[in-house]
């Protein structure tokens, strides 16, 4: 109770500050009307008053009296509400009526509204908001006019002081704006930069209930990225340490979504839904997740946003391409979910009206078009960006025939073979996606370091994911193969590590956490080896690729705010198998193996190997064969195969 209140105090000690941006003096203190006045030559003492007001009563702040309005005290006058005492007296047991104003206050003529007792007090913030707000006012002509701060009980408008939060991170959201423009805004380009700018000077998130919780939500995602060790080249040193956390704009985004969902209207409320649920996975917080994008995915089913037929008319061609890109982006992260923590997917490309982002330069960035070699025609980014769509709608199709394929039911025909046949390559379909891979333009097959120009590295962002599609693509593909060897797995998984080794670290890290989840895909592949008896020699090998996906991880992990500990849990688990396989009781009964080709593992281009515990062969145990016990093939830790119910009591609510 005491920490609420706190924070109440805090909250309210803000919007004090923030109410006197417009105030460019300060008068001596005045006297109240109810006292008798003092001789114009000696100073006029300020009295304590006696009894707090309804407001400061409430809210436990001192209330003392206005230094500019006689009428009301000076926390009543900067929220600009009327002051009143009708709470029951402790002595007269009734409550006091106000005093009637001896003349009208001129500071505004707006009607006067009493603050609701229920509005959410901001959360304090981890620094000191003074810089902010002092930059934000050197800044004030950049900016639209100053909304009053006023509560309201019309559920359309803002609380007040989320409205307010806003207003005193005005410097901080320019910031992280700058920053989501050149870490995410590559892979999911939800915004039009001149746009939103302008939108942003002219403080439409103070009265555009949608748009703020899309900006809000948009500043949780970069300010996680940046905590998790994500580098952008033009970011100002401010918001290395943002005096809002990523939790706080978190908490402000939800804040405006309403139980009733008809009230959601708009593409900004599915922009702020797909963020949050990007936000999420940065948390590692899954139940999160499916909550936010299954709730993007109403609200596109409700809206009917699927349909470009249904979409608003007098949309102009920026405000389509925008809309094409928040939606195949949306509908790429649910394929993802699917994938990674084995859902079901919501929706389906076959029923998607909506056209593939032009291939044009918009001018959302300064130029996302860069000069192509002698005899090349120059290249939009989009175009890898596209592919990266066709990659995730194959893989929707493979998800599918997979889950098929794993759930054998007996009570049921198989509807897909009756319809559509069992002719399904694994190699024909990644031989087809590979020739439409190398058919791209050579700057979405290759990732030079980063340059620092937001304009050249957005098409190396590009070639990053459409590896890392590639591989998760691959992965699944391989999924669907009837019975793999324990080479054929070991060659997958190797093959997939070995990409990943060829991309810059500065680009994994602003993938980030996503790409950490999508490794789980490789550890699944390689722990399953693991369920039938195994051979000492081909143990070597699998082990040697689980120490290279542990040291890929463990950089991938080292800058995250909330690690999941996938590359310790997983050298932990090297090792108790290591301890097992030393152990004299790990050989089997001789049996007759069939004598197959070992073939040596790629040496990837990484440092520090975990070396190789000297395994002993056992006498007269040439091509022994091991067995592992259940307890420690249940004990593999990928955040793939968490187990768990998707709802719990304490996950209610938006």
């Amino acid at each position: 109770m005491m920490v609420s209140m706190a924070l109440a105090g805090t909250g309210w000690l803000w919007l004090a500050l923030i109410s006197r941006h417009n105030r460019s003096t300060i008068s001596t203190p005045l006297q109240p009307s109810s006292l008798a006045p003092m001789q114009q030559d000696r100073p006029r003492k300020l009295q304590r008053i006696s009894q707090a007001c309804d407001l400061c009563h409430r809210r436990s702040i001192r209330c003392r009296p206005s230094n500019e309005d006689q009428e009301r005290c000076q926390n009543c006058y900067d929220f600009d509400v009327a002051c009143t005492y009708e709470r029951p007296s402790k002595r007269r047991k009734h409550p006091q009526a106000p005093a009637a104003p001896s003349q009208p206050s001129t500071r505004s003529s707006q009607s006067r509204t009493t603050l609701p007792s229920d509005l959410v007090p901001v959360p304090e913030l981890q620094a000191n908001p003074t810089s902010t707000r002092n930059d934000s006012m050197g800044k004030a002509n950049e900016f639209g006019p100053l909304p009053p701060l006023v509560a309201s009980a019309d559920p359309g408008e803002l609380e007040l002081s989320w409205k307010a939060f806003a207003l005193s991170s005005e410097t901080t959201i320019f910031e992280l704006f700058d920053v989501y423009m050149e870490v995410v805004y590559p892979l999911y380009p939800f915004f039009h930069e001149a746009t939103e700018r302008a939108k942003l000077r002219n403080r439409d998130h103070l009265t555009d209930k949608g748009f703020f919780a899309s900006i809000m939500a948009m500043c949780a995602l970069s300010s996680a990225r940046i905590r998790d060790g994500a580098i952008p080249s033009r970011m100002p040193e401010a918001a290395r340490n943002p005096e809002a956390s990523s939790e706080i704009f978190f908490a402000a985004a939800k804040s405006v979504f309403s139980a009733d969902l008809d009230k959601l209207r708009g593409a900004d409320y599915i922009r702020a839904c797909t963020l949050l649920s990007l936000t999420s996975i940065q948390y590692g917080q899954s139940l999160d997740v499916q909550q936010y994008q299954g709730l993007a995915m109403t609200l596109i089913a409700m809206q009917r946003f699927y349909d470009e037929k249904y979409w608003p008319s007098g949309l102009d061609d920026s405000q389509k391409e925008t809309y094409r890109r928040l939606y195949w982006g949306s509908y790429t992260l649910e394929v993802y979910t699917a994938v990674v923590w084995n859902c079901f997917i919501r929706t389906q490309e076959v029923h998607l009206n909506v056209r593939y982002p032009n291939e044009y330069d918009d001018g959302t960035m300064a130029n996302t078009n860069i000069e192509a070699p002698p005899g090349q025609h120059r290249v939009s980014w989009l175009v890898g960006w596209n592919f990266t769509i066709d990659l995730y709608r194959v893989l929707e199709h493979v998800v599918n025939k997979a889950r098929a394929k794993r759930f054998n039911h007996d009570d049921r025909r198989s509807v897909d073979s009756l319809v559509f046949g069992d002719a399904f390559s694994e190699k024909s379909v990644m031989a087809t996606m590979l020739n439409m891979y190398y058919a791209l333009p050579p700057q979405f097959k290759s990732t030079p370091p980063m340059t620092g120009d937001p304009a050249q590295d957005i098409y190396a962002f590009q070639a990053a994911n459409i590896q890392a599609t590639l591989q998760l693509l691959r992965m699944m593909l391989f999924s669907t193969e009837d019975g793999p060897s324990v080479e054929r797995k070991c060659d997958v998984a190797n093959e997939v590590l070995s990409v990943f080794q060829t991309i810059p670290t500065r680009y994994l890290r602003a993938i980030s956490t996503p790409l950490i989840y999508q490794l789980g895909s490789i550890g699944g592949v390689l722990g399953s080896v693991f369920e039938q008896p195994l051979q000492q020699k081909m143990y070597e090998r699998v082990r040697s690729s689980l120490v290279l996906m542990a040291e890929l991880l463990e950089t991938l992990e080292s800058n995250l705010h909330r690690s999941a500990g996938a590359s310790q849990g997983l050298l932990a688990q090297v090792e108790k198998i290591d301890q097992y396989m030393r152990s004299p009781r790990n050989v089997t009964h001789p049996q007759p193996v069939p004598q197959q080709t070992v073939v040596e593992p790629p040496q990837l281009p990484i440092e520090n190997h975990m070396a190789m515990p000297a395994i002993q062969p056992v006498s007269g145990m040439n091509g022994g064969v091991v067995q592992l016990p259940t307890d420690l093939n249940l004990e593999w830790p990928w955040p793939l195969y968490q187990e768990g119910p998707y709802y719990t009591e304490n996950n209610n609510g938006y």
